[in-house]
């Protein structure tokens, strides 16, 4: 049995570490004397199962099982690192995390330097609240001691990642350029994730050197006035980056502050007559003013394909209208020539001239809500819409439509829809855009390739929703939007849980629904469907246990299998995980 490869997995893991020895998952040329006892499998059968491995602490056992699989699988163990650092001492059992050595963040750094694991690494990311200590030593004009010696460490640990691909820096205190200058040796790097500090304490800054082979840049919580580093080089000279996210600090648009200057980060390309290639453009919580010197030539418009915009451009808020006017006045933006996905809160007139002036948008996103995050503002307040037309409904951006507006722009989405997105394979529409039966067979009709799609609408007659979804074959995911508060969502409320289930399990047996595989409700309620059963009358067999309460003592005919599931379990599903105006810093 070899020695432990990684203390760090050990105090994370906190269980026992046994593991029996299996004899079919044996080498005969690494094996014990009663290995004729068990079949032998090929290493590379052998490879090919340990690659399903995905949890760490399973692949921390398997290393220890035996020799081969120590080898074997210490490249799975070590391709991606985390080392989460806490503000506060964690106890287990009573006692510190770590207890009789290092914090495990310490433990797990002080294994990278010291032993060679670091060749396996292609991902490493290190994440939370690192204490400093002597902080007042800025204002004087130093670093603390504790963060210079974290920067050298890194730098140490760096250094040794001959493969390194992904590097992400998310701890709440800054790289300096120690750490750029590790990171500027990798020729292998191509994924970058940087975080702001949101502290005002004086700090050195540096000038993000090239990483000619970066594709991904995500650089989050930006603020200018607490000294962030300088990306404007890094952009220009990233002639590979595929994927640009940008998440300024809400600070600036709550209060109303002008202190972005987008010529801080795009002045050199802009400068140089430089476009960057981005395929992925994602801004979050943009407040800087539009002035006119050429922005929109910064960005490549025949490379974009997708584009995520959220609490951004367009607010009709007195606090910030005065800035967010100068993107309308100033409106020379070029439209992406191959754009296929636009996701974001702005729902207004110029947008839907924009979906006028170009053709083949397959995935439109509207996020009805705002939600308490790090990357939006709070929600809107909630309002009663009609029961078969959208009416009575809040712009995104906070601006209050009148119901004529609201039903006018909701015609015009659906129209522009109809006539140059007839390609749209994923559509998700606002909750207080309840359509009408005409619109939604409109719609059905028009966009016969839709596999996933999120609305609002009445209570429309169950022969007629099937009459609909007889126009999408491909329809595998179905939501239907409620708006919290409204007069729908108290009823449905109203009514138990068991009889929503009832209701549409008779219903979704029908062939019509034969490809749908998950059904939302509402914000409440999320349904896998499963197979369709027949059970004989009288009986409850064959009636899955969740639903056998709600039909007892019913008419029973064919029925579909439903499970209830949480809203973690479709988060694969692009209609629901999409539905977030929260930051993350990650492409989903």
């Amino acid at each position: 049995m070899p020695t432990n490869p990684n203390p760090f997995l050990d105090i994370q893991r906190r269980t026992p570490i046994t593991a029996p020895h299996h004899g079919w998952l044996t080498s005969p040329a690494r094996s014990h004397a009663n290995v004729g006892q068990g079949s032998e499998l090929p290493l590379h059968l052998i490879a090919l199962i340990l690659s399903h491995l995905d949890n760490v602490a399973d692949l921390a056992r398997i290393t220890r099982t035996s020799r081969l699989f120590y080898y074997m699988t210490l490249p799975r163990l070590y391709e991606e690192v985390t080392l989460r650092s806490y503000s506060e001492i964690r106890y287990v059992n009573g006692r510190p995390e770590g207890y009789g050595n290092g914090s495990p963040f310490a433990m797990g750094l002080n294994t990278l330097v010291s032993r060679t694991f670091t060749d396996y690494v292609q991902t490493f990311r290190v994440i939370g609240d690192w204490r400093e200590h002597d902080i007042e030593d800025y204002s004087k004009g130093r670093v603390p001691d504790n963060s210079m010696m974290l920067q050298v460490a890194m730098r140490a640990a760096l250094d040794k990642m001959k493969n390194l691909q992904t590097f992400a820096w998310e701890l709440n205190t800054k790289p300096m350029q120690t750490i750029y200058q590790g990171i500027m040796t990798k020729p292998s790097l191509t994924s970058l994730t940087l975080r702001c500090q949101t502290k005002r304490i004086p700090r050195p800054t540096a000038l993000i050197p090239p990483l000619p082979n970066l594709k991904t840049l995500i650089v989050y919580d930006m603020d200018p006035l607490c000294y962030p580093d300088d990306i404007s080089l890094l952009l220009l000279t990233s002639k590979k980056l595929e994927n640009l996210m940008l998440h300024w600090s809400p600070r600036m648009r709550e209060s109303g502050e002008e202190s972005v200057n987008l010529m801080n980060y795009f002045g050199r390309c802009l400068a140089a007559r430089y476009a960057v290639p981005a395929k992925r453009l994602a801004l979050y919580n943009l407040y800087a003013r539009n002035t006119g010197e050429g922005f929109e030539n910064c960005l490549d418009a025949s490379s974009g394909e997708e584009i995520t915009v959220i609490n951004c451009m367009g607010s009709s808020d007195p606090m910030t209208v005065f800035l967010d006017d100068t993107w309308r006045v100033n409106s020379n933006h070029k439209i992406p020539e191959r754009l296929k996905m636009m996701r974001g809160d702005i729902v207004d007139k110029e947008h839907v001239t924009m979906l006028a002036k170009f053709h083949g948008l397959e995935r439109l996103y509207l996020l009805s809500r705002r939600k308490t995050s790090r990357g939006s503002s709070t929600a809107a307040t909630p309002t009663t819409p009609s029961v078969s037309t959208p009416s009575n409904c809040t712009s995104t951006n906070g601006a209050p439509f009148t119901e004529h507006q609201c039903k006018s722009l909701a015609g015009d989405y659906l129209a522009i829809i109809a006539s140059n997105h007839r390609t749209m394979r994923h559509l998700l529409l606002l909750d207080n855009w309840q359509l009408s039966d005409g619109a939604l067979l409109k719609l059905c009709q028009s966009c016969p390739d839709l596999e996933q799609l999120g609305f609002s609408s009445g209570v429309p007659p169950l022969g007629f929703l099937r009459q609909c979804l007889s126009l999408v074959p491909k329809l595998w995911a179905l939501r239907v939007l409620i708006r919290p508060g409204s007069d729908l969502a108290e009823k449905l409320d109203s009514i138990e849980f068991e009889m929503h289930q009832f209701a549409l399990a008779t219903e979704l047996w029908r062939p019509e629904y034969k490809n749908l595989r998950y059904f939302g409700l509402g914000d409440k309620y999320t349904f896998k469907l499963g197979g369709v059963v027949f059970p004989p009358k009288g009986s409850q067999a064959n009636i899955p246990d969740g639903q056998a309460n709600s039909m007892n003592a019913r008419k029973m005919g064919p029925i579909r299998v439903m499970r209830r599931i949480e809203r973690e379990d479709v988060k694969h599903v692009e209609i629901w995980c999409m539905d977030s105006t929260e930051f993350e810093p990650k492409f989903p």
